[in-house]
């Protein structure tokens, strides 16, 4: 088939922008950068165990953004007005009207085949007025769906105890998390929440010299325990006021021992609002709270910020995947605004040194 011709129109000519106005845009990309940059610096720190309103601290970062843009700046609002008018300047229009006319007689028609599509020519499919083409399927395109839980690891998995930094904390309980999640019906992320606000991330676990106890919950040494045990320092919250005390805290042979203690002790009916709660960390942290867990009146908030904070976060998603686990995919990232690419070409001409 031969797409129809078209009598000559006229369009007019582009116009150049001002440079005011594109050093205007310049400047306002740089000051857009430097809050992107000060973004990606707050992003990196670790969470705040306390949480807390972010407002203000936003307001704050934006008008730091816009005094380092100022004057000098950062050197980036040259470079990207360089850019920006290489790619609005280009050829000079004609002066009057740019004609669109027919193509010449004897010219080849452009190949268009409504049966099938062959190399060099577009697919096309039958309809009732003729051809058309046809619908893509969006499905073989769209990018894999974020996974919603890490893969899980062996039910029998126990890594050795490391609290030598947060992740490695993380990893070597997040197997034993997961199995009395599972039987609890909890997030297993708020167990982990629960174990580094009562040991600070591993750190200040109750112990001797010669051993550590293990006890990831601080669960004391009443209730007729007839295992070991250590003597340490603590502080409870009498009348709202912390109170600093000696007392007896469990000990366990291994963190495995510390999770099957802990589930005995979820398990009984004084904590039967916290038990099945699904995914939700808030309401699990609030019914321990509720059911006499902590005395600390802030207690359930504190886990549900550590359990939603950065460094929970960040070593969540650098838990290693099993070799026979199901390949997990990310979300696939959005693409970049022109002005997102325009800040990456500035700042890669940016010398250094």
């Amino acid at each position: 088939m031969r797409l129809p011709a078209t009598n000559a129109f006229d369009l007019a000519p582009a116009q150049a922008t001002p440079r005011a106005d594109v050093e205007k845009a310049a400047r306002e990309l740089e000051t857009q950068f430097a809050h992107m940059l000060i973004k990606s610096m707050r992003s990196a720190s670790p969470g705040n165990a306390m949480g807390g309103d972010t407002r203000y601290r936003d307001m704050y970062d934006q008008q730091l953004a816009r005094e380092l843009s100022r004057g000098r700046g950062l050197g980036l609002a040259p470079m990207i007005m360089r850019q920006l008018e290489q790619r609005g300047g280009g050829a000079t229009a004609p002066a009057g009207a740019m004609p669109l006319s027919a193509p010449a007689a004897g010219a080849a028609p452009i190949p268009l085949s409504p049966a099938s599509a062959t190399a060099g020519m577009l697919p096309l499919a039958p309809t009732r007025s003729g051809v058309s083409m046809p619908g893509m399927d969006l499905h073989a395109y769209a990018a894999p769906a974020p996974s919603q839980r890490r893969p899980d690891f062996a039910a029998g998995d126990d890594a050795p105890f490391d609290a030598s930094s947060p992740e490695a904390f993380v990893h070597s309980i997040w197997p034993q998390a997961q199995k009395a999640a599972a039987e609890l019906g909890v997030p297993a992320k708020a167990l982990v929440a629960q174990a580094a606000l009562e040991t600070g991330w591993g750190r200040r676990l109750a112990g001797r010299k010669d051993a550590s106890s293990l006890n990831l919950f601080g669960i004391k040494a009443t209730g007729g325990w007839k295992g070991d045990r250590v003597s340490a320092r603590t502080h409870e919250f009498v009348g709202g006021q912390r109170v600093d005390e000696r007392a007896e805290f469990r000990a366990y042979g291994s963190v495995a021992e510390s999770f099957a203690d802990y589930t005995r002790l979820i398990g009984k009916e004084r904590y039967a609002a916290a038990r099945g709660t699904g995914n939700d960390v808030h309401r699990f942290a609030s019914a321990l709270q509720k059911a006499g867990y902590a005395t600390d009146p802030s207690y359930a908030a504190k886990i549900t910020a550590i359990a939603n904070g950065a460094t929970l976060n960040r070593a969540l998603a650098s838990l290693p995947v099993r070799a026979d686990a199901p390949v997990q995919y990310a979300a696939a990232p959005a693409a970049q605004p022109a002005a997102v690419a325009t800040y990456a070409a500035a700042l890669a001409a940016v010398p250094r040194g």
